[in-house]
């Protein structure tokens, strides 16, 4: 039977469970959860204030406030996540919704910049794969009720209207976009970069190298846009497209056709330093000199990339600076706080984009 110190059930935060087993009765001691009451009677305040305060609520005077945290640590005090959503009518949940595509190293990054940010807020960040507009999505994504979504460029405009109206938070903010603008400034500057390093040392016949990946591809066609812009300005002809896997054997097959087809060097803008790795492969198996016969830049300046032989030209996308737009809205998500500024529109393109210049150009 469970008696507190007092000899009444229930009612003590520290109770005894006598326990008899075939050998000895056993005193096991366990403490409950504390709930905001314990809290609230610890610190001398009323529950109400006790939820405030360890909601971010700064209206309170300061020996007040530390009176409650010093009593919700003293307890181990944990809000309840299911009381929140009932009171709130959301979870304690922030979804990052990227689309099903090929990524390199940096989304892990990415995720564990949003936890660490968020961590102090007692949130929960879960990745969420998904196809572009897909109101499948939607839906699942909204059943959760979380508190904020940080959207990679899967929800159309409407789609976070539509998010917005349950209450829940998109990140990033962003003010409309023009009509006459680009939807992918930083993609299509990604290309021009590629071609202007590849034609630094003289004319090459421009290929687009892309994953032969049967996953979406949401970041190869503005950056294509990006490369043929820039060969139109140039009054060069279009680029070739190829598909590289990501295996010797099959690079070589897939390079082959725009080698028959061009007696001129050949200036290859690859999807990612992977694709570009697959195509250093294939050209020592073509016998092929890097840069002099064919010159390559990869995107994404991974470590294994600076780390090969010859290094890659890359380009590198500052996801450090566009990562640190995402945590400032996510920074307050107590309804308290005012939301930021919505991200403009124009972004200053040469400090989020930047060629690292190697040894295949």
């Amino acid at each position: 039977m469970t008696r507190d110190t007092y000899g009444r059930a229930g009612q003590c935060h520290v109770s005894t469970l006598m326990c008899q087993t075939g050998l000895m009765t056993v005193d096991v001691r366990y403490a409950r959860r504390a709930t905001s009451k314990d809290v609230a009677a610890a610190a001398g305040v009323s529950r109400s204030t006790v939820s405030q305060i360890l909601n971010g609520d700064d209206r309170f005077p300061e020996e007040t406030r530390a009176r409650v945290l010093e009593a919700a640590e003293a307890l181990h005090y944990r809000p309840s996540r299911a009381g929140r959503a009932l009171v709130t009518g959301l979870s304690d949940i922030i979804i990052v919704v990227v689309p099903n595509a090929t990524y390199g190293p940096h989304l892990q990054d990415a995720v564990d910049r949003l936890t660490n940010a968020t961590s102090g807020e007692g949130m929960s960040v879960v990745v969420h794969f998904a196809n572009t507009q897909d109101e499948a999505t939607l839906t699942s994504v909204l059943d959760l009720r979380p508190t904020a979504i940080v959207d990679f460029g899967v929800f159309s405009s409407e789609q976070r209207k539509r998010i917005e109206a349950f209450g829940t938070r998109v990140v990033p903010r962003r003010t409309p976009i023009p009509v006459d603008a680009d939807p992918d400034p930083i993609d299509i500057h990604v290309g021009r970069i590629q071609v202007r390093e590849l034609l630094r040392t003289g004319p090459r016949r421009l290929v687009y190298a892309a994953l032969d990946d049967k996953r979406l591809d949401p970041f190869g066609p503005p950056r294509l846009d990006g490369i043929e812009r820039e060969a139109r300005e140039r009054g060069l002809d279009a680029p070739l497209t190829v598909r590289i896997p990501l295996d010797t054997d099959g690079a070589t097959a897939a390079l082959g056709p725009a080698l028959a087809e061009n007696s001129v060097p050949l200036g290859i803008c690859c999807y990612n330093d992977d694709v570009a790795i697959a195509v250093l492969a294939a050209a020592r198996v073509l016998g092929l000199r890097v840069p002099a016969d064919l010159a390559l830049v990869g995107v994404d300046r991974t470590a294994v990339g600076q780390l090969i032989t010859p290094r890659l030209s890359t380009v590198s996308v500052n996801q450090p600076l566009i990562m640190d737009t995402l945590v400032r809205d996510l920074a307050m998500l107590s309804t308290r706080r005012p939301a930021p500024d919505p991200v403009p529109a124009e972004l200053d393109l040469d400090s989020v984009v930047e060629l690292v210049r190697g040894e295949t150009t």
